[in-house]
């Protein structure tokens, strides 16, 4: 066999070594490099070579090539907007809409929805719920979703609530604070303790990290943003929209 054609098999092998490694998944490479990450969707961005990578509420793009994660935006050169942040917007509609309303605790009868995940013990929640109750304009699907971390006996509380015949009351009287220095009784029913899990899934899956957060009418906000949270309730919407968020826990 002459050198030439060696030489060619050789190039040809390697090419198809290298074809080879890099048609395995993104998703793949991105476990093997991140092994932490765990991906809800993976997908080519705008940008040839780079790939949008979701996980919760949050988009970071990866480079197969050097296997690095770039945090940050894409801004379009002639709208002269942010990619990024039409893609999460894209993304939290498609969670709203697979929402199980009928999981949640219904308040009220409004011509406004709001749906509502809050931690009992939470003071941003509670300041955020006091707020709510004096509106008759709106109904409220709340969520249950404490955050034992912060709160330790939140999850106590978000049964008792689930457990109580009134649980519109129930709910009004943990969040000002009646319970806070009580023994809760708590039932045995293991369906209460299946719909705070259910509930605990819909957060998980809203991307839920801290609350408060709600979604006002699709839109979602979150921290007891009150000034962003009367407007989007407000039925004068040439108001500017306050940019600060507010703090949750």
């Amino acid at each position: 066999m002459s050198k030439k054609l060696l030489v060619l098999l050789s190039v040809l092998l390697c090419v198809m070594c290298v074809q080879t490694v890099w048609a395995d998944p993104v998703e793949d490479k991105i476990k093997e490099i991140f092994p932490d990450v765990k991906p809800d969707s993976v997908k080519e961005s705008p940008i040839k070579g780079l790939y949008e990578v979701v996980k919760g509420n949050e988009i970071v793009y990866f480079d197969p090539v050097t296997g690095y994660l770039i945090f940050g935006e894409i801004v379009s050169p002639k709208e002269k907007k942010s990619i990024t942040a039409d893609r999460k917007r894209q993304l939290r509609e498609v969670k709203l809409k697979n929402i199980p309303l009928d999981k949640a605790l219904k308040i009220g009868n409004g011509k406004k929805t709001v749906v509502e995940f809050t931690d009992p013990d939470c003071p941003f929640c509670r300041k955020v719920g006091a707020y709510l109750a004096t509106r008759s304009d709106v109904t409220r699907y709340v969520f249950l979703f404490p955050i034992p971390q912060l709160h330790p006996k939140a999850a106590e509380k978000a049964k008792y609530i689930l457990c109580s015949a009134d649980k519109k009351k129930a709910l009004e009287d943990v969040m000002a604070g009646k319970h806070d220095n009580d023994t809760l009784e708590l039932c045995s029913d293991p369906k209460v303790d299946e719909l705070l899990k259910e509930h605990k899934t819909v957060g998980d899956g809203a991307g839920v990290t801290g609350t408060p957060l709600l979604i006002i009418e699709g839109t979602f906000v979150d921290g007891a943003n009150m000034p962003l949270i009367e407007k989007l309730l407000s039925d004068d919407k040439t108001a500017t929209e306050p940019k600060d968020e507010q703090p949750r826990k």
